[in-house]
């Protein structure tokens, strides 16, 4: 996980895809940082294959499936599954798990239970 990383939204036409690689050149000339095209990748809803090709042509990014990851969190499209949610069901319980080896006491194990769950909720929602 990176902190520059980015997603960006728009309607999938060709004008939108040009003037967004405008961008990326003009940030590129600007802050001498260059997209990594083969770390980069183009996500769609329902468009035709046709379409997709040609986007994927424009921007020379890599072609992204649903569902992903990004910052930790899976993104989906659709009804929630729960294969989708078990790596952060996984996370939870291995920090809950730690615990397991301090005495702790009952009120003392509720007081971490919810600052971790909170904690982990609040970095999910500002994601």
């Amino acid at each position: 996980m990176y902190a520059n990383d980015i997603l960006i939204f728009c309607i999938a036409k060709t004008s939108n895809i040009k003037t967004l690689k405008s961008i990326f050149k003009d940030y590129s000339s600007v802050s001498s940082q260059n997209i990594n095209l083969s770390k980069s990748s183009l996500f769609y809803g329902s468009i035709s294959s046709r379409k997709i090709n040609k986007l994927i042509r424009l921007t020379g990014f890599q072609h992204g499936i649903i569902p992903f990851n990004y910052l930790g969190v899976p993104l989906f499209k659709g009804t929630v599954k729960k294969y989708f949610l078990s790596p952060i069901v996984d996370r939870y319980l291995s920090k809950l798990s730690r615990w397991k080896v301090y005495c702790l006491s009952m009120d003392d194990r509720l007081t971490l239970v919810k600052s971790i769950i909170h904690g982990m909720l609040a970095q999910s929602i500002n994601i």
